[in-house]
């Protein structure tokens, strides 16, 4: 087993599988509300870096190179280039080479991603090492409205949550500290967004999971979240972090999940933990692949799988609006972009203008003609501004992950199938995209490759829904609204899975936020 193993004996509490955003939300919320109670978290990957669950955004050059690789999972060690197609606003045909649509840190789904006849999910990727998702994301962490919302979780509560997410997370919504750039750029485009219907929400700066202060930028990776867990500076031993441990299946005493059955990668042992509450958090492709696996197959067990429709472009801006990066009087560096908001009824969708010079980012090099850049963090050479429209997707129950009883993936889990069709309402909803990420560019500068393009599926990495959550155990839905799988006690589920909802506004803080709620409800359990 790990020798960074702290807790003694095959026992515990709780059994965390994943320590993405939401694995990570568990375990601090349960280690502060119930100090008393044994938590061990487990990834199937690496750790990618000395400082265990910083986004990579925040390492040296050498660092960061190191660490996506060490994530890639069977692509582990194998350098992927950063697409064109999501850097520098140049569509790729879903039929190209697969490795066009391979990003740094991440591994393909697989070629069953995208079947004959089907838009699938060609360019859906994943993440295997500690901290997942959470130490590469973007940390744009804009909240739903209207629709997007979960209207059988009462709003107090979800507040009150969305609140705790925001403080696990670092989120900041005024990064910009006056930049005129910002300032001019949300004033331009509230002026044609604005004003679509009553209390609508404003276009306004996008709020992010980043500290931006004297001492310099850094994302918000797992390890904000974590804290002194990392260290045991509690000086209690009461949680432990295993990498390189794959969660083979969920054991189950009748109805009941007693704990997992375990096996150490470096070595090929096999072993079980036994757990008073079992969590999974691996993401909306492996949580049900888990449950799968464990003989848990309700229903709706992988259905409802959607990710955003998107569409992106990349821009010059107005010279009017264009310059240098100039840190502001306190000697903060400007970071921002600008949040077009979904709108009920009106605009299904969201849109976010990210100029390229006030990116936390550090973006690869783009193929934009020669004299169309601005100059980036680190002095990398981007377009001056990238757009990223996001569309809400129509919920289809036949839109699903399918699992395999006889075939398996690189790690030896069942293999899958991914059903992805686009829907007439959808091909409307990218023709909206299309006219209004335009209309967004052409007022604050011009294409400087072509108009938008209509990204393949699975290019947003938001997969959502293929664990739903739901009122009621009706077989339309996987969990109730704490996570806890129908039908199965102690077992809790967490992730964009558990999303029920169609959105277009990036779903981690909601995540988050639905893992603190469910969190709490385990701690309490625990206290009792």
């Amino acid at each position: 087993m790990s020798e960074s193993k702290r807790i003694s004996g095959n026992d515990v509490d709780v059994l965390i599988v994943g320590s993405g955003p939401v694995g990570s939300t568990f375990a601090r919320v349960i280690a502060d509300s119930a100090p008393h109670a044994r938590v061990l978290m487990v990834e199937a990957g690496p750790v990618l870096n000395a400082r265990i669950g910083e986004h990579v955004q925040n390492l040296s050059a050498a660092e960061r190179s190191a660490a996506q690789q060490s994530a890639q999972g069977p692509d582990s060690g194998r350098p992927h280039v950063e697409a064109p197609f999501y850097e520098a606003g140049r569509a790729v045909e879903p039929d190209s080479d697969p490795a066009l649509l391979l990003r740094p840190a991440l591994f393909l789904a697989g070629p069953r991603s995208r079947l004959p006849g089907e838009f699938g999910l060609p360019a859906a990727g994943m993440s295997s090492g500690v901290g997942g998702m959470g130490v590469h994301w973007t940390a744009s962490v804009p909240r739903p409205s209207g629709s997007e919302r979960i209207d059988f979780i009462p709003e107090d509560e979800l507040e009150a949550a969305y609140a705790e997410a925001d403080r696990l997370l670092h989120v900041s919504r005024d990064l910009d500290g006056g930049d005129p750039l910002l300032a001019k750029l949300v004033s331009l485009l509230g002026d044609a967004f604005d004003g679509t219907a009553p209390d609508a929400p404003p276009v306004q700066l996008t709020p992010f999971a980043v500290t931006n202060d004297a001492d310099g930028t850094r994302i918000s990776g797992t390890n904000v979240i974590l804290g002194d867990l990392l260290d045991d500076a509690r000086g209690d031993g009461a949680f432990e972090l295993r990498p390189d441990t794959l969660a083979r299946r969920i054991v189950l005493h009748g109805r009941k999940a007693v704990g997992v059955e375990l096996m150490d990668r470096s070595s090929g042992e096999i072993y079980e933990v036994h757990a008073t509450r079992v969590v999974v958090a691996a993401d909306a492709l492996r949580t049900p692949q888990l449950l799968f696996a464990s003989q848990i197959r309700p229903r709706a067990l992988g259905r409802y799988l959607n990710d955003h429709l998107k569409v992106i472009g990349a821009i010059r801006l107005h010279d009017a609006l264009s310059g240098k990066v100039e840190p502001l009087a306190d000697g903060v560096r400007p970071v921002g972009a600008v949040l077009i908001p979904y709108v009920e009824g009106i605009r299904p969708m969201q849109g976010q203008v990210h100029p390229g010079s006030r990116s936390p980012m550090i973006l690869a090099a783009g193929v934009a003609p020669t004299g169309r850049y601005d100059t980036g963090v680190d002095g990398a050479r981007v377009p001056n501004a990238g757009l990223a429209w996001y569309g809400a997707k129509e919920l289809q129950f036949s839109d699903a992950i399918e699992f395999s009883d006889t075939e398996t993936d690189a790690f030896g889990m069942p293999a899958m199938t991914i059903h992805y069709t686009l829907t007439s309402r959808d091909a409307e909803t990218v023709e909206r995209l299309r006219e209004e990420a335009v209309r967004a560019g052409r007022l604050v500068g011009e294409f400087v490759l072509g108009e938008p393009a209509f990204m393949p599926g699975g290019s947003s990495l938001h997969y959502q829904g293929s664990t739903r959550m739901g009122p009621a155990d009706d077989g339309e839905s996987v969990c109730d609204t704490y996570g806890r799988v129908w039908g199965i006690e102690n077992l809790v589920i967490g992730g964009n899975n558990v999303i029920p909802t169609s959105t277009a506004c990036n779903p981690t803080i909601t995540s988050v936020a639905l893992a603190v709620r469910a969190a709490q409800r385990i701690a309490a359990e625990l206290s009792t």
